[in-house]
């Protein structure tokens, strides 16, 4: 992972060094709004969730415009707060006393990031027209939340209270798995509702997509590719031997301060 993020951060300052000298006076600068549209990619075992699909998050922030090559092609590092997540959904079946017993759990983990998109962005018409971009990104983890809803449901007279809703909060934390034993699953049956999610702190990816310019404006669409497995050890630093990537669509729009 350190080989990564070091020729990430070669990329980004060779490019920036390489263009400032001959685009100085057209560099220009403008502030960065969107979306993302993003889910979890799991793979390994144990398989953890039944089901997984997309939630919206926003992004906010600033992206400079470093034009180089006969104008059609430009250098665009961004700093940008992005939130990305998924929703998760997990069910089992059992039985207590010969009456069938049902769960299911939706969990909705958010996490925000500090991200630094590094893209190369070609406009077919100079300053104007239809653009293709791609280029790398590096991020770090600055928090999150979420929530999860516990459903119940059992036939067993005497496991009436069971069949209802029983929702919590997520905290999300950077670091090594917690022990479950200090974090429950049954937590909100407990009087503790907030339950921890761990993910690693530092991402990085690839990112590609479309666009168009008109003038100062900018509006892209493009995919995140996350490469680094944000699935932590557990407490005793031992992979737990399944592997998560972050993934997500983003539809973002920009204004540069002078440009025309």
């Amino acid at each position: 992972m350190n080989n990564l993020f070091t020729v990430l951060f070669f990329t980004g300052s060779l490019a920036a060094a390489a263009t400032t000298a001959q685009a100085q006076s057209a560099i220009t600068f403008g502030p960065r709004l969107g979306l993302n549209i993003s889910s979890f990619s799991y793979s390994g075992t144990p398989q953890q969730f039944d089901d997984v699909k997309r939630i919206v998050g926003v992004q906010a922030g600033g992206t400079a415009n470093i034009p180089f090559g006969g104008g059609r092609l430009a250098f665009q590092p961004s700093v940008l707060f992005t939130q990305k997540g998924a929703e998760l959904k997990s069910a089992g079946a059992s039985e207590n006393n010969g009456f069938p017993f049902t769960y299911s759990v939706t969990a909705t983990p958010k996490t925000n990031f500090i991200e630094v998109p590094l893209n190369f962005v070609y406009t077919f018409g100079g300053d104007h027209g239809f653009q293709v971009f791609a280029g790398p990104y590096v991020a770090f983890g600055v928090g999150g939340g979420g929530s999860y809803t516990v459903d119940f449901k059992s036939t067993d007279p005497t496991l009436s209270f069971y069949n209802q809703q029983y929702p919590g909060s997520l905290r999300v934390e950077y670091g090594a798995n917690q022990n479950p034993n200090d974090n429950p699953q049954t937590s909100a049956l407990t009087g503790a509702p907030t339950l921890i999610l761990t993910f690693h702190r530092f991402d990085a990816g690839l990112n590609a997509g479309v666009g168009y310019r008109v003038g100062p404006f900018q509006a892209q669409l493009g995919y995140g590719l996350g490469l680094i497995n944000f699935v932590p050890n557990d407490p005793d630093g031992n992979d737990t031997g399944s592997k998560g990537y972050h993934r997500s669509f983003q539809l973002a729009a920009n204004y540069f301060f002078g440009g025309k």
